[in-house]
């Protein structure tokens, strides 16, 4: 019997468990990128206005980075998660959207 032909049983099972640990790794990678935060981005859009509203006599008292950063802190203490980075992408991706927006006061 030739070497390559006493483990030739073996070629299926590699392959399926390459497959398998590629669908694992697919897996983590999925896990990895998931956000720990939803944004709703109407209540966002609302609460700024509703900012902008009650500091329309004091417009330099109110800003979008200073609402960013309170929204994604507010965001995460009452949903009771602890993750620096989480808050964040959050205060980064909060202030981006209300840039496009151009509201002002």
């Amino acid at each position: 019997m030739k070497k390559r032909e006493e483990f030739s049983f073996l070629k299926g099972t590699l392959k399926q468990l390459a497959k398998l640990n590629q669908s694992v790794n697919q897996l983590i990678q999925n896990l990895n990128n998931d956000k720990l935060y939803a944004i709703n981005y109407a209540n966002v859009k609302g609460r700024f206005l509703e900012e902008l509203k009650n500091y329309k006599n004091n417009p330099e008292l109110i800003d979008i980075d200073e609402f960013s950063m309170n929204y994604s802190f507010g965001y995460h203490t009452c949903n009771n998660i602890d993750d620096l980075l989480s808050k964040q992408a959050m205060f980064v991706e909060v202030k981006s959207y209300l840039n496009t927006l151009n509201l002002r006061a």
